[in-house]
């Protein structure tokens, strides 16, 4: 078995794998942390400019999801809740790239490109018609 970085394929999976369930533990907490608190993020562009960002919504998308009201999560962030697995991908991936030091793969750079490229764009959107 050829090892990366002084790891094994395995040891780089385990890591990964850990990498990706802080984050999740990290979202379960910030859930807990929403549902019996007032505390929560601002939108600095929506308090400053009155518009909505790409990502206005994105909270209350995943306190609807996570209560299985789907339809009220579409609604909130129509953009994001269509590309969340994408989103889950890609998290999971740079994990693994980082634990390999592998470098991106040109394809996977390119389609991250014209993501946050429509990101922007459904910004502006979102902004302009009422989607």
């Amino acid at each position: 078995m050829a090892k990366v970085k002084g790891y094994t394929p395995a040891e780089i999976r385990n890591r990964t794998i850990m990498d990706t369930a802080i984050v999740f533990f990290a979202g379960v907490v910030y859930y807990f942390v929403l549902k019996y608190t007032h505390f929560s993020f601002k939108c600095y562009i929506h308090e400053i400019f009155g518009v909505q960002c790409s990502t206005c919504g994105m909270t209350r998308m995943m306190q609807s999801a996570v209560k299985l009201d789907f339809k009220r999560a579409f609604e909130y962030n129509r953009f994001l809740f269509i590309t969340f697995p994408y989103i889950v991908y890609e998290v999971i991936y740079f994990f693994y790239l980082n634990e390999s030091t592998k470098k991106i793969n040109k394809t996977n750079e390119i389609i991250l490109f014209i993501y946050l490229g429509l990101l922007v764009i459904y910004g502006i959107l979102r902004n302009i018609f009422p989607i």
